[in-house]
């Protein structure tokens, strides 16, 4: 029973320990810096690390400075705005308020912007830098841009699909002129180096990282690595910048045979911080120019760069050829992630982006139903109580019967003690007849930690859910108080008034009477609010809200248990009747065995005489002296006559 109780003790302890360093120690996307060669990291010759990192991407000079005509597409989730210089989309700003206070301000697009189309260095011919393409507005969801050289003729058609988050690039290229080329799409990101995005144990890093889905898995670098070193991955799926909550990526179109690999490398630039800075601050697409004439040779502070580098194709004049290009730019919603497929056509792998972890089955049905409470409700915090009492209410009868059988060993205090006494000797002995003796009642040691263990599920699954689910990030409970339920609360109040009724919830469980498990028993009740009262100052407050609504939830269970529940009072008075019908038994058995033990003694026989009538009446009192007094030989002496 003891060895049990431990190995059940410590079982609790390692799935605490696993949700408490989850993101410490096992990441789940992130890969550790690899060296230089090593991998699928750039550098595959082991050229020395201090060279500056360069882009396949080759220019045929550059084009004279021109003013952008800018086309812009307003919808109700973003505004995206698209430049005639390189036909890049150069802004796509998210519309909804609780990104204005956000580091990005709701801008996903860093200048100087996406979807630059060129060619390699080692293709026939190279466009120039900058050079200035037609736009044209087709409908409210396409935007086109041409460009017409002495080589080629290049259309690029933008088709947005706004519910989702999407834009179709497609790349279209007619040639002039025999030649082999192999195309090249040019995206951006920035990120400060010396910015740690506010990241702690108790707030996740709000920064932007280079991200690739390759092989199943998705790999995620950092500005300082890529710094140090630039990367190179084959076989993706989709690649681009990632943040917890928002995703920038790029999806290739599958075509068979024609892998696609990606070049991806930082600059740190500090002189062009300040210009950078300017145009984040004021989301003007006409301060690219100027910033563009900042940049010397290298990219501003941070400015992360990466290559979609396709496979070369070979073109004869006349001939023409496409590609494909999805982009995603957007928040992690896990329904804009599952359309993005249905608006490529094609297999993205953006939804892997949201990484609900072990528990994956139980964390969409949780964010599911937490999307309809709110679309119902407009409150995130109420949502979440609304779902912990509807959780409540599916495992309540697992808890009812756990709650009983906790009762019914409260009340074989006395036997188990007898027990204890009995086969104290004989560990193996007793443990036996414990379980024998909880069998025999309708009891289960393991009821008392029956309540955490369906728990425990639940509450991975919504922290994995509120640390990548889009749907929450920044959104609050009570302004002025949480205004992002996907952080710790600010002003502890939830973790302290937490901690205060996991210990009033305590008191009202039902004690173990079995010694071994009554310690074990007090270190769950009075030691898990301790813990959990200590990991709620890290854990985001949408899931200390979620505890805290759980424990108040348990704790009214537990009062209508004991005050009300009939089947508990009825097991309670049934296991009582038998103890106290025992305990009569064993009550007249022991008086019959002391009777047994000491039975009465007779004495001697001695024969009658005719005399001894007389002697009876006249020496009662001698009798009764003679019984008292030491017994010594009688001495016989002759019958006197009786006289008449």
């Amino acid at each position: 029973m003891q060895d049990q109780g431990k190995r059940l003790l410590l079982a609790v302890v390692l799935a605490l320990s696993v949700l408490l360093l989850w993101q410490k120690i096992f990441p789940p996307k992130e890969d550790a810096p690899q060296k230089p060669g090593v991998g699928s990291n750039a550098n595959p010759m082991g050229m020395p690390t201090n060279l500056q990192p360069t882009s396949p991407v080759g220019y045929a000079g550059e084009a004279p400075v021109t003013e952008p005509k800018l086309i812009s597409l307003a919808y109700p989730n973003f505004i995206a705005t698209f430049s005639s210089v390189d036909g890049a989309l150069v802004s796509w700003k998210l519309t909804d308020e609780r990104y204005r206070d956000d580091t990005t301000h709701g801008e996903l697009v860093a200048a100087p912007g996406e979807f630059h189309v060129g060619f390699t260095k080692d293709s026939t011919f190279k466009l120039p830098k900058h050079v200035e393409w037609v736009g044209t507005k087709v409908n409210d969801n396409q935007v086109t841009y041409k460009l017409t050289t002495d080589q080629f003729e290049i259309v690029k058609t933008y088709d947005i699909v706004p519910k989702a988050y999407v834009v179709r690039l497609t790349v279209q290229i007619t040639a002039k002129t025999a030649a082999t080329q192999r195309l090249a799409i040019t995206n951006y990101a920035r990120q400060d180096p010396s910015d740690t995005g506010g990241g702690s144990s108790r707030v996740q890093a709000r920064v932007w990282q280079s991200s690739t889905l390759r092989d199943g898995t998705i790999v995620q670098t950092d500005v300082a690595d890529i710094i140090e070193h630039p990367r190179l991955e084959t076989n993706l799926q989709w690649t681009g910048f990632e943040h917890p909550f928002l995703l920038v990526g790029f999806a290739p179109k599958p075509i068979p045979g024609s892998p696609v690999e990606k070049h991806t490398y930082a600059e740190s630039n500090p002189e062009l911080a300040q210009a950078v800075q300017e145009f984040l601050e004021g989301h003007d697409a006409k301060a690219i120019p100027k910033i563009r004439d900042a940049i010397p040779l290298h990219g501003p502070l941070g400015l992360i760069q990466t290559d979609i580098v396709f496979s070369a194709a070979m073109f004869n004049p006349g001939q023409a050829g496409s590609r494909e290009l999805v982009g995603y730019l957007g928040p992690k919603n896990f329904d804009a992630l599952d359309h993005a497929d249905e608006a490529a056509g094609f297999s993205t792998g953006f939804k892997q982006v949201v990484d609900l972890g072990w528990f994956a089955f139980l964390g969409r049905p949780l964010l599911w139903l937490l999307l309809k409470f709110h679309d119902g409700l407009g409150n995130w915090g109420i949502s979440i109580i609304l779902l912990t009492i509807l959780v409540k209410l599916v495992t309540l009868y697992w808890m009812t019967k756990s709650m009983r059988s906790m009762k019914a060993m409260a009340v074989l205090g006395p036997q188990i003690k007898e027990l204890n006494e009995k086969y104290k000797g004989d560990k193996q002995r007793l443990q036996i007849e414990t379980m024998a003796l909880y069998k025999q009642n309708g009891a289960n040691p393991l009821s008392g930690c029956l309540p955490m263990f369906l728990q425990m599920p639940i509450w991975i699954a919504l922290y994995r859910m509120l640390s990548s689910a889009g749907e929450l990030y920044r959104q609050p409970f009570i302004k002025g108080w949480i205004s992002d339920l996907t952080i710790a609360d600010p002003y502890y109040v939830l973790p302290v008034v937490l901690v205060v009724t996991m210990f009033a919830q305590a008191r009202l469980t039902p004690q173990n009477p079995d010694p071994a498990q009554r310690t074990q028993q007090r270190i769950m009740q009075y030691g898990m609010p301790l813990l959990f009262g200590g990991m709620a100052f890290v854990f985001p407050a949408g899931l200390t809200l979620y505890i805290f609504t759980n424990t108040c939830l348990s704790a009214l269970h537990s009062i209508y248990m004991n005050k009300f529940d009939k089947k508990s009072m009825e097991l309670t008075a049934r296991i009582k009747a038998a103890q106290e019908k025992a305990a009569a038994d064993k009550a007249k058995g022991t008086v019959k065995n002391a009777k047994d033990a000491n039975p009465k003694k007779a004495e001697p026989a001695r024969p009658r005489t005719s005399g001894d009538d007389d002697d009876d009446d006249g020496n009662e009192v001698a009798e009764a002296s003679a019984k008292s007094a030491p017994r010594v030989p009688v001495r016989q002496r002759p019958k006197k006559k009786k006289r008449r």
